[in-house]
């Protein structure tokens, strides 16, 4: 198993012990760094970061009142289109659950 993202101090990680090097979250304070899975393989990641970047895009700074200083809140539409996007993308990627990380 390897770090390979971050973000506020909870790393990425991807285990290469299983077929196809699942990628999870390991959420620091949270008593142990035993991760949470969110995307099957590295390209399933990517396609999420993909998703979440383009519904972050649309629906928090293309909105006629946006800007980033919301990007905390993280609107409902915004996770809502992530997971449209995520549906026909990436569907074995566990949208809810990273969305649910980055609320933290």
């Amino acid at each position: 198993m390897g770090v390979i993202a971050g973000h506020s101090a909870d790393p990425f990680v991807a285990d290469t012990s299983v077929p196809g090097t699942r990628v999870g979250i390991a959420i620091h304070g949270a008593g142990s760094w035993k991760p949470f899975w969110v995307a099957p393989t590295p390209t399933d990641f990517m396609m999420l970061l993909a998703c979440f970047t383009q519904a972050y895009v649309v629906e928090c700074l293309n909105r006629p009142d946006g800007d980033e200083a919301e990007d905390e809140s993280r609107p409902p539409a915004c996770h809502n289109r992530v997971a449209v996007l995520l549906r026909d993308r990436a569907p074995e990627v566990d949208a809810a659950a990273f969305l649910d990380h980055l609320c933290q």
